[in-house]
């Protein structure tokens, strides 16, 4: 069976915009943890500050996104040489659960956050 070049291609492509849409998503939660590090009264009361382990987890949750989204652009890459396509199923689940997680902990960081 002939595989069309202008279609693989055009997959090809697709793959590449599926990841940058990952990788923005993980530099924009980087970009949120350092500006709530910075941008937010540092209220320390033993040791650690609270905003500095929330800015931490948001951090990680962008490296933790970029990670995933770049090992999904490899497994793509790798399934549309062997036409051979696979929907994605544990990386978008465990990458929901860890946004979801951080939303969590971002309201309860509003809710527990001393007002000035």
């Amino acid at each position: 069976m002939d595989v069309d070049p202008d279609s693989r291609a055009r997959t090809h492509l697709a793959n590449e915009r599926t990841y940058l849409a990952w990788f923005r998503t993980g530099i924009t939660l980087v970009a949120l943890g350092l500006a709530a590090a910075q941008f937010l009264a540092p209220d320390t009361t033993s040791g650690a500050s609270f905003v500095q382990g929330m800015s931490l987890i948001v951090i990680a949750t962008g490296g933790f996104v970029m990670l995933v989204g770049a090992q999904r652009y490899r497994e793509g890459r790798g399934r549309i040489d062997e036409a051979a396509f696979r929907p994605a199923a544990s990386s978008v689940l465990v990458t929901a659960i860890a946004g979801i997680a951080t939303a969590v902990l971002a309201a309860l960081f509003i809710l527990l956050a001393p007002s000035a």
